[in-house]
């Protein structure tokens, strides 16, 4: 029979994994499933439904051979029959929590950075720096592929790409030796929408976002399959309009010892656009039944505009108003990157597999800023000559990488995997200053913020990895290793540096499962942080007259043991506790200073190695199916974070103990109706070593309906109603104490409308891996919320 839905199951609880349709000869098939316990449901209209017995799918037994099934016809006959399948929010696994993105209707009209916000053990701070259960340094990628960018423009790329490409999240806190070790947190992929289905499929969504400035978010998913060729693609457009509201309180001195003797009050409004378009095609050709050779190209091209006007009150010690900074500024940056990657999977006997991949990257970003500063004294008159910079900041990546992965299963349920990698990293920085010359009226190259800067990074890596199933117990025991060779040169000042060192990072899981409802489960494992590629730029980034940006080409790697004993309950409840040690954090720092000739202080931004950290923490994750029609899903982290090290030259000591929280909770009505609650708060909490972020979060409020026959969908989505979210900070030093204010355009009210064309006929499996494992996550660039 043709055209019979096969859906592939879960044992336990039946949660819907994978549904296809038998084709014109009655077969059907699925690929690519992992190991656990499943059962198949059969239905066709006009005929009773069909289950199999559970079965399981190991290391040992990777395919299940099903005997022909007899559908029995039902006795009358029947007006109408819906098959739905739907996924839970958040799915928890003994190694991973996958959050499916298309399972919260408040997920529309957001984008990837905001699905993050929401999803448990995820915070975002103001800047856009992820952390994983109160620890910083998470790898992002997606579809397994690094995306090559540093924490502020990673923010600023995720912000651009449309929640309604994403199909999964997986976070991973303790990942595999075969995944690169970067990342001190651990590491999160986002799994892109990839219709698998014969014929020509696809899905168009747009989303309109009324705010206070108007926001609108495009996509077009297709795929096409033929016999043994898979055409597939996107396209993504964004409309971005928003704005920044800042009020910073400063009060300033040399040093602890001493009073303060200036005080400053700083307000900036800033108006950013952004028409970012992000693309991607791919053609899969299934040379045999074990051989698939693919090719895959993707990038973006943003265009982003960021225009703020600040004025900074400057007060004397005892508080008299004595000048202000009158600033207006604007930064452009263009940018495009685009990636070609070749893969090869190639299925060899007894269940061996061996696949291949090749990339190549480039970025290519065109900045330009300007900062015009004028300083005058409290009765209006000029203070100073005006303060005029002009830079032009270009800034091209070229990234080489290629890995091969080799995969073995042995005799008494075991498998062996082994690995290499290799990765080329050229960046080119060039910023060329000017500074206006009020005598000669001239535009005067400044040769204290203009530099050019080339950095190379060569990485070999190579890991074995071994797992061992027996009865109830199971292990895996992975090692890695990775050799950097690095160098840095700053052309004009003729400042260089070089590195080479070598690491291995061991990783060991234990699982026990004494029954098909409890599992138990112990890793350790040990990972690196390296420096972004710009934050190693000893550029300086000018803000304002006495506000600026800096790299630091000083910085080391970080590095992190982690340990974590977790217990899973059907898959329903996950509880897990964690200890990690890290030791030289990265951390962004500000750093005050007093220019000669200038009672006024000059604030900078930079990042050095400032202290090591201890992370003690437990999560509990529940998700469960509450009613035929309602699910709840709620995460809650608590944590100690104790922090030492020095800051300009002083010792920190300090230690906090914080909390996160999201929830999810869904109903479905009649009429293809649905409505979701949703909502996160992150407590009080150090977001670095020096800065205390107060307590922040908001809830949405959110519905869907099914029209169209099914083929479309209509959401609505009520973001933030009562306008809670607001980023408050607080830094103190010897040198200064800092109080600051952060306000954007969080409140929203999102639109969506979704239609699905084309036919599905029989799923297959498509591959988009890459080698790319760690370095696009460190390219920089410049980010607003």
């Amino acid at each position: 029979m043709e055209a019979v839905t096969v859906s592939l199951l879960k044992s336990a609880d039946s949660f819907l994994i994978r549904a296809v349709v038998s084709n014109h000869a009655g077969q059907f098939e699925f690929e690519n499933i992992t190991n656990g316990k499943y059962l198949l449901s059969v239905t066709y209209v006009g005929y009773s439904n069909w289950h199999s017995k559970p079965f399981e799918i190991t290391s040992r037994h990777v395919s299940v051979q099903v005997n022909d099934i007899a559908l029995q016809p039902i006795g009358s006959s029947l007006n109408e029959v819906t098959v739905v399948g739907k996924r839970p929010l958040i799915e928890n696994k003994i190694d991973r929590t996958v959050v499916n993105v298309d399972a919260s209707a408040t997920n529309t009209g957001l984008s990837a950075l905001e699905v993050l916000e929401k999803s448990p053990g995820v915070t975002v701070d103001n800047d856009g720096n992820i952390s994983l259960k109160g620890k910083q340094g998470v790898i992002v990628m997606i579809d397994g592929k690094p995306t090559y960018l540093n924490p502020t423009d990673l923010s600023n790329y995720l912000k651009n790409l449309p929640a309604n490409q994403l199909d999964q999240v997986e976070i991973m806190t303790q990942p595999p030796a075969k995944y690169d070790a970067s990342g001190n947190s651990g590491l999160i992929n986002l799994i892109t929408k990839k219709n698998k289905n014969n014929g020509f499929n696809g899905t168009i969504t747009s989303s309109a976002i009324v705010a206070i400035y108007f926001k609108n978010t495009n996509s077009l998913t297709f795929n096409w399959r033929q016999g043994r060729t898979n055409v597939f693609g996107n396209y993504g457009y964004s409309y971005w309009e928003g704005f920044n509201d800042i009020n910073i309180d400063k009060s300033l001195r040399q040093d602890a010892s001493t009073p303060f003797s200036r005080f400053t009050t700083q307000h900036t409004f800033g108006r950013y656009s952004d028409r970012g378009q992000t693309f991607r095609a791919g053609l899969d050709f299934f040379a045999d039944k074990k051989t698939t050779i693919g090719f895959v190209v993707n990038g973006t091209v943003d265009k982003e505009k960021f225009t703020s006007s600040t004025v900074a009150n400057i007060f004397d010690s005892l508080h008299n108003f004595v000048q202000y900074n009158d600033a207006q500024s604007q930064n452009r940056s263009p940018q495009s990157h685009v990636g070609f990657n070749a893969n090869l999977l190639r299925k060899l006997n007894k269940g061996a597999e061996l696949s291949i991949d090749a990339d190549y990257i480039f970025y290519n970003t065109q900045g330009h800023q300007y900062t015009n500063n004028y300083l005058f004294n409290s009765d209006k008159t000029p203070s100073e000559s005006p303060y005029l910079l002009n830079g032009l900041l270009p800034s091209l990546i070229d990234i080489y990488s290629f890995k091969g992965d080799y995969k073995q299963p042995l005799q008494g349920d075991a498998v062996l995997e082994a690995g290499i990698k290799s990765s080329y990293v050229k960046t080119d920085n060039n910023a060329d200053y000017t500074l206006f010359n009020n005598s000669t009226q001239t535009w005067d190259q400044d040769t204290a913020f203009s530099n050019h800067f080339i950095y190379k990074e060569n990485i070999n890596a190579a890991y074995l990895n071994l797992q061992k199933h027996m009865k109830k117990f199971s292990v895996q025991l992975g090692l890695r290793a990775e050799q950097t060779i690095s160098e840095g040169n700053q052309i004009i000042k003729a400042i260089s540096f070089h590195k080479n060192y070598l690491q291995v990072f061991p990783t060991a899981y234990f699982t026990y499962q004494p029954n098909d409802n409890n599992t138990y489960g112990l890793s350790f494992g040990r990972r690196i942080e390296r420096p972004a590629y710009q934050n190693l730029n000893p550029f300086q980034f000018q803000l304002d007259r006495y506000t600026y940006e800096q790299g630091n080409p000083n910085l080391q790697p970080q590095f992190s043991n982690n340990i974590e004993l977790s217990y899973n309950y059907k898959g329903q409840l996950n509880v897990s506790v964690n200890y990690t040690k890290t030791t030289d954090i990265i951390n962004d720092v500000l750093i005050i200073t007093k220019q000669p000739a200038d009672s006024n202080y000059t604030t900078y931004q930079t990042t050095q190695n400032i202290a090591s950290q201890r992370n003690i923490g437990i999560s509990i994750n529940y998700s469960k199916q509450i009613m035929k029609d309602w699910s709840l899903n709620a995460f809650i982290n608590v944590f100690n974070n104790h922090y030492k090290g020095i800051i300009d030259g002083e010792y920190i000591d300090v230690g906090y103990t914080s909390f996160n929280s999201n929830f999810n909770t869904q109903y479905t009505f009649r009429k293809g109706w649905n409505a979701e609650l949703s909502g996160f708060y992150n407590a009080k909490d150090f977001i670095s070593s020096a800065i205390l972020a107060n307590g922040r979060g908001f809830f949405s409020l959110g519905a869907g309906k099914q029209v169209l026959n099914g083929k479309g969908t209509i959401k609505l989505n009520l973001r933030d109603p009562f306008y809670l979210m607001h980023f408050v900070s607080n830094t103190d030093l010897s040198k200064g104490v800092t109080h600051g204010r952060y306000v954007w355009d969080n409140r929203r009210i999102i639109l969506t409308l979704v239609y699905r064309f084309g036919k599905a006929m029989n799923n297959s499996t498509q591959r988009k891996t890459s080698s790319a494992s760690d370095e696009q996550s460190r390219v920089g660039g410049n980010n607003n919320q």
